[in-house]
């Protein structure tokens, strides 16, 4: 019995430290969407954490909305896939830096801290160009 306390408590302990990690969480789900995190797929779902390396891919009647720890916030379109390269975003160290690289599709996207206090800090990737962000709110398609 206290071998299954034990382990129970190391389990809930690595859940905690990787939601202490994560770098977002799904705020809104339409249709269908998945998640591959170290090769594994996986069904999205509302609050779900996301995690740096996570690549999000919705369905033709998929959309996602992400909030980011910086609350930087973007949406995906249907039929889109969004990769999660890089994420820093320590403000009492003053390091910060966030990469997303829309592979194909859409993607409505409002900056949040990362842009506001380190412009230089904050890209987005597309397939043909790289749009450095100063602090605003577009819409961005990338075809496959």
């Amino acid at each position: 019995m206290r071998r299954c306390a034990a382990i129970l408590l190391m389990l809930l302990a690595s859940s905690a430290q990787a939601d202490d990690a994560a770098i977002g969480f799904v705020k809104t789900l339409a249709g269908h969407a998945t998640v591959t995190r170290a090769g594994t797929a996986k069904p999205i779902e509302v609050a779900m954490p996301l995690y740096t390396r996570d690549r999000v891919e919705t369905a033709k009647d998929g959309e996602v909305g992400i909030t980011f720890r910086d609350d930087t916030r973007i949406s995906l379109g249907p039929d889109s896939e969004l990769e999660l390269p890089s994420f820093v975003f320590k403000p009492a160290d003053k390091q910060y830096g966030f990469v997303l690289r829309l592979v194909f599709g859409t993607m409505q996207y409002l900056s949040g801290l990362t842009a506001k206090l380190a412009p230089d800090a904050m890209s987005i990737e597309t397939p043909t160009a790289t749009i450095a962000v100063r602090g605003t709110r577009f819409l961005v398609r990338a075809e496959k």
